[in-house]
């Protein structure tokens, strides 16, 4: 009687562990969780702020483009704070409307709240506002003029 033929044993397969693999996808998906943010940021970061916040530093900004003279405006607190004088009839030293006009646009305050402004009469005293990125006091007297100080947060 003839024995059976056992099927020979397949040659020896070494099995690759799949640990390398598994490293580099973590590694691969938390380079993608950090520099994709970044990447996508970058470009956006400026479109998506207002012009006064884009600029470095809009104060500054303000007073070399409406008073190169430095005629009517002041910067203190580290450049956080502008001190505006602006003309009045019997006071005729400070900053022209046209100037605080530019120094208004220049920071880009609302027209609601720059009409404010102007239209405040001695009687109401020191009022404040605020917009994105900055605050404001100011006083109003057609005899001294407009004077604000705004401040950056």
């Amino acid at each position: 009687m003839t024995q059976p033929r056992h099927p020979s044993p397949p040659p020896h397969v070494r099995k690759r562990s799949p640990l390398p693999w598994l490293i580099f996808a973590v590694l691969l998906v938390a380079a993608g969780i950090v520099f994709v943010p970044k990447l996508l940021n970058s470009d956006s970061a400026d479109a998506a702020q207002p012009v006064a916040a884009a600029e470095q530093d809009p104060l500054l900004v303000a007073v070399s483009k409406c008073d190169p003279e430095k005629e009517g405006l002041e910067l203190k607190s580290r450049n956080r704070q502008l001190v505006i004088n602006g003309a009045g009839d019997k006071f005729p030293v400070g900053l022209s409307e046209s100037a605080m006009t530019c120094v208004l646009d220049t920071l880009q305050v609302p027209g609601a709240l720059s009409s404010r402004m102007y239209a405040t009469v001695a009687a109401d005293g020191q009022l404040q506002g605020d917009w994105p990125g900055f605050s404001v006091a100011w006083t109003h007297n057609t005899d001294k003029g407009l004077d604000l100080t705004v401040t950056r947060n």
